[in-house]
């Protein structure tokens, strides 16, 4: 049987998400294959088991704890070589209808690699548009005019030979920018969009990883495989409190506001 590695990181208020995480993995998610979660955080509450390996990691704040996604998840690249795939998921995603096997898993053709796309594709009219790191001094990098899609780095993954080497080379991106006082645009996701520039994948619709705003029917199309569940939401206590930036929670009237300013834009 396919041994498929599932790697997840909750430090903070984003243990959160974790069990919603777990079970929707559990019940859709290549059902065909021998699964096993390594959960990096620093809560004391989580314990390993048969299912689960419990990876502690510090809580670096924002935006440490993105930018260094790949030398984080590179912690573990020993037990991950027991694995025949590994796949990295936000904090904030669920699998809400089954995802098989031939949807996910990438061949040689593709690389062995997987890259979703960004919702935001449908908004950008052309390269010049696209969320690209374009400072020339950053390792990430892309100039105007290269690039055909936008992709998102909330869902990474393939077979563990390719994987481990993109961490290595996007680890090895990061920490040469982070010498030079540089942080990408979008941190994790700016060195991934260098990184595909180069290297064959296999591009996944954002059917995979499709951001949910409160739309409670995309869980009743069976097209919507995986979701971003909105961290904004009062019962998430919104994006500053996740983040660490405060310990308050999001109080109604302001997210109320927040809606209205994401209408309004």
């Amino acid at each position: 049987m396919t041994k498929v590695a599932i790697l997840y990181i909750g430090t903070g208020h984003y243990t959160i998400f974790w069990d919603e995480f777990f079970q929707s993995c559990e019940k859709n998610l290549l059902r065909n294959c021998e699964k096993h979660y390594f959960f990096f955080t620093d809560s004391k509450e989580f314990q390993s088991n048969e299912k689960v390996t419990i990876v502690p990691q510090d809580n670096l704040g924002w935006p440490l704890i993105t930018a260094l996604r790949y030398k984080i998840l590179n912690k573990i690249k020993e037990e991950l070589k027991d694995y025949d795939y590994a796949f990295f998921f936000n904090g904030n995603m669920e699998v809400i209808h089954q995802v098989k096997e031939k949807e996910l898993l990438p061949n040689a053709k593709e690389g062995y690699i997987v890259a979703p796309l960004h919702s935001g594709n449908k908004r950008m009219k052309s390269n010049h548009d696209f969320e690209y790191e374009r400072n020339p001094k950053s390792t990430s990098y892309i100039p105007y005019g290269v690039g055909k899609y936008y992709f998102h780095a909330g869902l990474l993954g393939g077979r563990v030979k390719e994987f481990l080497e993109m961490l290595d080379i996007c680890e090895k991106m990061m920490d040469d920018d982070l010498k030079n006082n540089i942080i990408p645009k979008f941190h994790d996701e700016s060195v991934f969009n260098k990184y595909v520039l180069t290297h064959p994948h296999k591009i996944l619709s954002n059917y995979y990883i499709h951001p949910t705003h409160g739309k409670w029917f995309l869980r009743l199309n069976p097209k919507v495989k995986i979701i971003q569940r909105d961290k904004a939401k009062l019962k998430y206590g919104g994006h500053a409190y996740l983040r660490g930036e405060t310990h308050e929670k999001i109080t109604l009237s302001n997210y109320i506001k927040e809606k209205i300013r994401n209408v309004l834009k």
